[in-house]
């Protein structure tokens, strides 16, 4: 039960010049098999617009990655080079050249669903394609 969201949906994101709260994401690789779960948030300073990202560090506590700019994550003027922050620049960066075809060949993306149990938000790979949690589906 794949709560899938198609990359032209993040691109209308990307090209909007509106602020946005977003909403989590989740990024799995075709490759790897690793995922992680992003908030995206449009928002405007000193008449820039900045796309937020933040990545989830523990069931829905999410930390500051950085924003995007030029096909990288940016914190405190430097490129972030962690893991998620590669992963979801790659993602960004691909959405933004129009190479909508790659990133669906290279990842999915999920939007949060809900556990069919207890309705609580589901924000890893696993449980969204099963409509589970974890303590659900082990309980």
């Amino acid at each position: 039960m794949k709560s899938l969201i198609s990359p032209s949906a993040i691109q209308i994101l990307l090209n909007d010049k509106k602020e946005s709260k977003g909403a989590p994401i989740t990024v799995k690789s075709k490759v790897t098999g690793k995922d992680y779960t992003f908030k995206l948030a449009r928002k405007f300073f000193n008449d820039r617009d900045y796309l937020h990202v933040k990545v989830e560090t523990q069931y829905l506590d999410f930390k500051y990655l950085g924003y995007y700019k030029n096909g990288k994550i940016i914190k405190k003027g430097e490129e972030v080079s962690s893991p998620s922050a590669s992963a979801i620049g790659w993602v960004l960066r691909n959405i933004e050249r129009n190479n909508l075809e790659v990133v669906n060949s290279g990842v999915e993306i999920m939007h949060i669903g809900k556990c069919i149990k207890c309705g609580k938000a589901l924000t890893d790979a696993e449980s969204i394609e099963i409509g589970l949690g974890p303590v659900c589906r082990h309980s």
